[in-house]
C-alpha cells in the first residue's frame, strides 16, 4: 500500500509532521492478510519494524498469522539507516492504514521488531501504549534509565512484552538488560525467551507462536 503524506495525513497532518516527513515522500507498507480473514471476526495486527528496507513477514510465519487471526504490516524504506523518529512515526501510522480497509481488534494491536527494529519497536510501545497493547522485541530492545521512567508507565504496565534473543546473539546481554529494567520498573507482564543456539536472527515458527500466545494471554486474562 502506497500513499503520499497528503493522502494519508491531510494538510494539517503534513504540516505537523514536517520535521519527520517530506511532502514528496512515498509512504509504503508491506501487508500480509491471511486468506482466512473474515470481517465478522476483527483481526489482530502485528506492526513490524524491520532493520532492512522491506517490511514483509518471513514466509514461515504466514501460517501462524492466519491461525492467530493476525494481519501483518511493516513499513518499507524504514530500515536501520532511517532516523528513529521517522521509523517510529511510520509504525504508529500503520494501524490507521489498515483501519481504512480492514476490521481490527483494538485490543490485539501489537508492535514487533528485529535488531535495530526491536529497539525502535520498544520505543514505539513506550510512546503509544494505549494503541500498542503488546510488543515483541527480537535481538534488540531499548529502555529508559531507572531515574527517568516514561510518562505512561502505568499504561505500559497493563500491556504485555516479549524479549526474544538467542544464546549466540551478540545482543543477548542487551536484551536481558532491558528485560531486567522493565521488571525493575514494575512492569510484571514480561516474558524473556532465550532460544538455544539462535544467533542474531529471527526465530522459527514455534517460537513466534509462543510469543504471540503470551501477548494474547493479556486479553484472555482481561475476560476472566
Amino acid at each position: 500500500m502506497d500513499f503520499s503524506p497528503l493522502e494519508l495525513l491531510g494538510e494539517q497532518g503534513v504540516a505537523d509532521a514536517a520535521e519527520i516527513l517530506r511532502s514528496d515522500d512515498n509512504l509504503s507498507w508491506q501487508i500480509y492478510v491471511p486468506e482466512t480473514y473474515d470481517a465478522t471476526r476483527p483481526a489482530g495486527v502485528v506492526v513490524y519494524v524491520s532493520p532492512t528496507p522491506k517490511g514483509g513477514p518471513p514466509r514461515i510465519w504466514n501460517r501462524p498469522l492466519g491461525e492467530k487471526n493476525l494481519i501483518w504490516i511493516g513499513a518499507n524504506n524504514s530500515g536501520n539507516r532511517v532516523g528513529v523518529g521517522k521509523r517510529m512515526f511510520l509504525a504508529m501510522l500503520a494501524p490507521k492504514v489498515l483501519a481504512n480497509e480492514y476490521v481490527l481488534d483494538a485490543s490485539r494491536v501489537y508492535v514487533a521488531g528485529f535488531s535495530g527494529g526491536g529497539k525502535t519497536a520498544s520505543r514505539v510501545s513506550s510512546a503509544r501504549p494505549e494503541t500498542f497493547r503488546g510488543g515483541i522485541y527480537i535481538a534488540g530492545a531499548a529502555a529508559w534509565g531507572s531515574s527517568t521512567p516514561p510518562p505512561k508507565l502505568d499504561v505500559i504496565k497493563q500491556n504485555y512484552h516479549v524479549f526474544l534473543t538467542g544464546t549466540n546473539d551478540f545482543n543477548e546481554r542487551l536484551t536481558r538488560r532491558v528485560y531486567a529494567a522493565y521488571k525493575a520498573a514494575g512492569v510484571e507482564n514480561c516474558e524473556l525467551i532465550v532460544v538455544n543456539r539462535l544467533g542474531h536472527a529471527l526465530p522459527g515458527r514455534s517460537v513466534f507462536v509462543r510469543a504471540i500466545e503470551y501477548l494474547d494471554s493479556r486479553k484472555l486474562q482481561a475476560q476472566q
